[in-house]
């Protein structure tokens, strides 16, 4: 056995993925104030957590793993000669840097790669490894399909509300959406692991299709796709069955991320 790989949950995981004996998943955590704390994806369902999230005023904290959790999850997969880590985006959190830190107290090769993105954008190049993995590929043909990936992979979301980007501190460029006019409804976009304004549009069905205008030329030259929603089931649908195509996966958004963008966020990656 040669390759093990380790991800944070952030990471949208297609079903039976998490069940591989290669791979792990370190998990961040959210708290509703301090006397509320849940493990992202474990301690609540997401019904749950939609619904409590509707419910507060002041959108929930976030916080990285520990170093010692990530030394846990190497030491787990002690079997396999190498190990590659996928974490969100370091513009978002400290997860890379605790990753990093922990690979450092192992004497053997572990490789931590920011894949500047998140759900469903991190499960895509999660797959792309698997897949090279799968094929019997060495750890240095999975490093290179990674960081391919990690070039390639493209993020299209739609929010309900600048509210819970912006109070995070997680907004980046977009900042500058704030407080525009009445009913502008922004698509956003990754770009270098950072939120950044991809078109300003006026009501909702101007802003589906500016998903949709960027989205199809991708289907249509066979990229993969991934959709994922914060409690947005209509708007995800619609976006589906314009686009035409099932996707490798569809992520109900956790905790973690589910806290930055609000509910009612729905969006796609691809690559």
């Amino acid at each position: 056995m040669t390759t093990a790989i380790v991800a944070d949950s952030t990471t949208s995981l297609p079903e039976g993925v998490q069940e591989r004996p290669d791979v792990r998943v370190v998990p961040l955590s959210f708290s509703f104030g301090p006397e509320e704390t849940y493990i992202d994806k474990v301690d609540l369902s997401n019904a749950e957590f939609y619904e409590k999230l509707s419910k507060v005023s002041v959108p929930p904290t976030t916080s990285q793993p520990s170093v010692g959790a990530f030394v846990e999850a190497y030491e787990s997969v002690s079997a396999y000669e190498n190990i590659l880590v996928l974490t969100l985006s370091r513009k978002f959190s400290g997860t890379y840097e605790s990753a990093v830190s922990a690979a450092g107290m192992l004497d053997r090769p572990v490789e931590v790669v920011d894949t500047k993105s998140a759900e469903m954008g991190s499960g895509l190049i999660l797959l792309e490894a698997l897949r090279v993995l799968d094929d019997g590929g060495s750890f240095a043909e999975i490093q290179d399909a990674v960081e391919a990936a990690v070039r390639r992979c493209r993020i299209l979301f739609a929010v309900g509300t600048l509210e819970y980007l912006e109070k995070s501190g997680r907004i980046g460029r977009a900042q500058r959406l704030l407080g525009t006019a009445l009913d502008i409804r922004p698509v956003l976009r990754l770009e270098d692991g950072e939120v950044v304004p991809h078109r300003r549009t006026r009501g909702r069905k101007r802003q589906m299709a500016a998903i949709l205008e960027e989205t199809k030329p991708a289907v249509e030259a066979g990229c993969s796709v991934a959709y994922g929603h914060v409690n947005a089931w209509e708007p995800l649908s619609e976006l589906k069955a314009e686009l035409g195509v099932k996707g490798r996966f569809t992520a109900e958004i956790g905790g973690v991320v589910g806290s930055h963008v609000g509910p009612g966020a729905y969006g796609v990656a691809f690559l």
